[in-house]
């Protein structure tokens, strides 16, 4: 096959599948708002969803958030992605991020900087009234998040790897779409370069004292001699997990229907009495539903899953537990309830 017909299947690949989870999604003829950084993925998606936006009616703006933490190359990244925007004749919006807030944080740096954007995603899409954010999280994104949760003691729930949607409640029920998931990083780099387009390097993906860079970098590429289709492979694995979960989470509904659940916006809370009546596994697989519909960057670990049932079994203790991502459970004599801090 020569260069032509490689770029030519590549762009068509992309087309449909990008096309055709957005049909799936029901976003055609919707307004729609495209998270991008100016790297490979993000330039992708936005070229992808900018050449279909006129066929299919979409509403199409770009949304750039600039943390202002790598200098001239921060710089750099937008001026990148102010000139594509122009090119191609989408809106722009750029926000930034406070570098002194970051710098000083005392938690996880990329959990920080995650929040930071999906907090400015969630009042962009409430201010200007988008359907939601569409974000370029590809197959080797899925493969990486699918390894970082089972290093972390992740049960069946988080072995799903990345959802292509979700609804954050705790974040004024913000939209995520994620349709690039079946889509290695390979493909939209090249689809990249045959639009004759160089995207931004972020440096920090460099560095490997990042938890999910040192998946990325060292860990997958080790497998990947092992198997060449590892990405397919565990892909494959985790739509028979999904599937499985799905099944699970449908029967817990019913199972959890008498535990007088009070839900708001950050924070759910449920009878003590009747959580303690439910098998060990369904407690568990309730608090794991729960915590992901506050945060589905929660990374709840068995270790904090056992704790929270373990000292659950007495109604009389009062007891509250610090987990990862600023959540919180608050254990009273008649009430649990789950909080986002945030």
């Amino acid at each position: 096959m020569n260069t032509t017909n490689k770029y030519d299947l590549i762009e068509n690949t992309l087309l449909t599948e990008v096309s055709g989870r957005l049909k799936e999604f029901d976003l055609l003829r919707k307004k729609l708002l495209v998270a991008t950084s100016g790297g490979n993925d993000s330039t992708a998606l936005l070229l992808i969803i900018s050449s279909i936006s006129e066929t299919y009616n979409i509403e199409l703006e770009a949304i750039h958030i600039n943390h202002q933490l790598r200098g001239q190359e921060s710089e750099n990244d937008q001026n990148f992605i102010s000139e594509l925007c122009n090119d191609i004749g989408v809106n722009l919006i750029v926000k930034n991020g406070n570098p002194n807030d970051t710098i000083n944080t005392t938690k996880n740096l990329e959990n920080h900087l995650r929040n930071i954007r999906y907090d400015i995603f969630a009042s962009t899409v409430k201010e200007k009234g988008f359907e939601g954010v569409i974000i370029a999280h590809h197959l080797n994104d899925h493969v990486e998040t699918f390894l970082m949760k089972i290093s972390r003691g992740s049960g069946l729930d988080g072995m799903e790897g990345i959802n292509s949607f979700i609804k954050y409640k705790a974040l004024n029920n913000l939209k995520v779409y994620r349709p690039l998931l079946q889509i290695p990083k390979k493909i939209l780099t090249q689809y990249c370069y045959s639009q004759g387009i160089s995207p931004r390097q972020d440096s920090s993906n460099l560095i490997n004292s990042f938890s999910r860079n040192r998946v990325r970098n060292k860990i997958i590429p080790e497998f990947e001699k092992l198997n060449s289709n590892f990405l397919d492979s565990i892909n494959r694995l985790t739509k028979i997990i999904s599937s499985m979960n799905s099944q699970e989470k449908e029967r817990i509904k019913l199972e959890s229907s008498s535990l007088e659940v009070n839900e708001m916006s950050k924070d759910i809370s449920f009878s003590r009495q009747k959580f303690n009546e439910l098998s060990l596994f369904d407690k568990k697989l309730f608090l794991k539903i729960k915590f992901t519909e506050l945060s589905n960057n929660s990374f709840i670990e068995n270790k904090h899953l056992d704790y929270i049932v373990e000292k659950s079994k007495s109604n009389t203790s009062n007891f509250s537990l610090d987990l990862p991502n600023s959540l919180k459970l608050i254990a009273k004599k008649t009430r649990l309830s789950l909080v986002d801090t945030m």
